[in-house]
């Protein structure tokens, strides 16, 4: 048994089918070897005790026409038809009183006469118009017979008859000088119940094989459909570890259960793995942001000094021609340091967000209208897809915006030298969804992990924080925002808010 489990599915399935194979093959085996040997013993005592019935015919027979004047070389004459008749009357009687149900007969083929002695059953006396019909009868049932032993000159044994109604024959030729003289043969009524047994293994015979070759056929086709659906499932799990994102096929049965349970714990795999990263990423962001705040505080006091004493430069060497044009430089450097530290800020430590009913499509509308000009001057082609009668949804908006802005932003920079950018706003059962979709370059797939990892930018001038600030704000509001598509074609953005934040109206 522990051998059969460390084979293949195919081998086990097809030493089941060989085991159930086996009863059949056995019933065969012992019918042909065994039933059909007690049969053939039985007709082989049979054809012994006839053919020595016809076998002592025919010698005296041979011997009446030994003594007698016949010239074989004519035509039988009626008075040799007669002395062979009467010898045949003389040989035959005891034989058939001797052996009651055994039927003889003779035949010769030159005149067509037939002489019977004996029934196969127990008859009444016949009148001369019945014995006429029964030898005609009798002549047509041994015919075939007739004609074989006619042809071969040889003896001949056979089962002849209807079904229910059949008789064992012994056929054998009277020969002299090489000539057929006439035919002697002998049969007995077959038992009805041997009939039929013979008959029931003749059918069995049959039905055992045609269950043999469907068995083997059905068997084949059982293993054949079952190995393609194993091997479907071998070649969709190595697939999926390849790519976590394929799925097996549905299968019909027992397998497709299989099948649905393996997809199942894919997607429960995934979304654990979506989790965990998730957690890492958080943790990651606690610990830098920690870092961030204590850095930024260290860095505005520094800059605030700097900006002071550039103003205090401004009012007191005022005269100095040329001092402006520098502090002016070193101001709006100042106040961009400012804004970076801001936004450090706002990464490190974010606030709790101040929700109130809003409706999306609104909110997206009153940031298009301070982002438009930007798009326009980038040649960017807009197409709105605001699904209509949103629900409001509780939020922050001005967190809110802030994401959008990121996202359009970042479209922007992705499409240099122009595109197109779709905004579509959509209400799904359990969220509602806003998503981005350009034409830009895409983003490379080994960046795909990272695009949310606070400091990751592919610009030369940009802080890398914009989307990590965005991942915070949603997941505030208990959503999500994730890369839906990405190809050199362009890139879908989508941000997804819960049912939960859904108010009633």
């Amino acid at each position: 048994m522990l051998r059969l489990k460390n084979k293949s599915f195919a081998s086990q399935i097809m030493f089941t089918v060989s085991a159930i194979l086996l009863i059949p093959i056995l019933v065969m085996t012992y019918d042909i070897f065994f039933s059909g040997a007690k049969d053939e013993m039985l007709l082989k005592t049979k054809e012994e005790r006839l053919g020595t019935m016809v076998n002592a015919t025919v010698q005296s027979l041979t011997e009446v026409l030994d003594r007698s004047n016949l010239e074989y070389n004519s035509l039988l004459s009626k008075k040799d038809i007669n002395t062979i008749a009467n010898a045949f009357d003389i040989i035959a009687k005891p034989l058939s009183d001797g052996n009651p149900g055994v039927r003889l007969g003779l035949y010769i083929p030159e005149t067509n006469d037939l002489f019977v002695y004996g029934f196969l059953h127990q008859y009444r006396p016949q009148t001369p118009e019945e014995i006429k019909a029964r030898e005609y009868r009798i002549l047509d049932e041994a015919s075939s017979g007739l004609v074989a032993v006619n042809a071969t000159k040889e003896p001949l044994s056979r089962i002849a008859g209807s079904q229910g109604n059949q008789a064992f024959e012994y056929l054998m030729p009277v020969m002299q000088q090489g000539k057929l003289i006439a035919i002697a043969w002998a049969d007995e009524q077959v038992h009805p119940v041997f009939a039929q047994s013979r008959q029931f293994s003749l059918i069995t015979r049959y039905m055992t094989l045609l269950g043999l070759i469907f068995g083997l056929g059905t068997a084949l086709y059982v293993i054949h459909n079952l190995a393609a659906e194993v091997q479907v499932i071998k070649n969709g799990i190595l697939s999926m570890q390849e790519d976590s994102e394929k799925r097996l096929p549905a299968m019909p049965g027992e397998i497709g259960e299989v099948v649905q349970a393996i997809n199942n714990m894919a997607d429960n795999l995934k979304e654990k793995e979506r989790l965990e990263e998730e957690l890492r990423r958080s943790e990651r962001l606690v610990a830098l942001g920690r870092l961030v705040t204590g850095v930024a505080h260290e860095l505005r006091n520094p800059l605030a000094i700097v900006k002071a004493t550039v103003q205090v430069m401004e009012g007191e060497f005022k005269t100095q021609q040329g001092l402006r044009e520098y502090t002016k430089v070193i101001c709006e450097q100042v106040d961009r340091g400012n804004l970076v530290i801001k936004e450090l800020l706002d990464f490190g430590r974010p606030c709790k967000p101040i929700v109130s009913p809003t409706e999306l499509n609104h909110l997206l509308e009153s940031v298009l209208i301070f982002t438009f000009p930007m798009l326009r001057q980038n040649k960017i082609e807009l197409e709105k897809k605001f699904e209509p009668n949103l629900p409001l949804v509780n939020i922050d908006m001005d967190r809110m915006k802030q994401v959008f802005v990121n996202l359009i932003i970042n479209a922007i920079q992705a499409m240099e030298g122009g595109g197109k950018l779709i905004i579509e706003s959509i209400v799904k059962e359990e969220t509602i969804e806003v998503i981005f979709t350009d034409s830009g370059t895409g983003i490379e797939p080994n960046d795909l992990s990272r695009v949310f990892d606070p400091f990751y930018t592919t610009r030369d001038d940009g802080a890398g924080l914009g989307l990590s600030i965005s991942y915070q704000i949603i997941h505030m509001h208990m959503g999500r925002i994730w890369v839906l598509e990405t190809s050199a074609e362009g890139t879908t953005m989508a941000v997804s808010i819960p049912k939960s934040n859904l108010l009633t109206i």
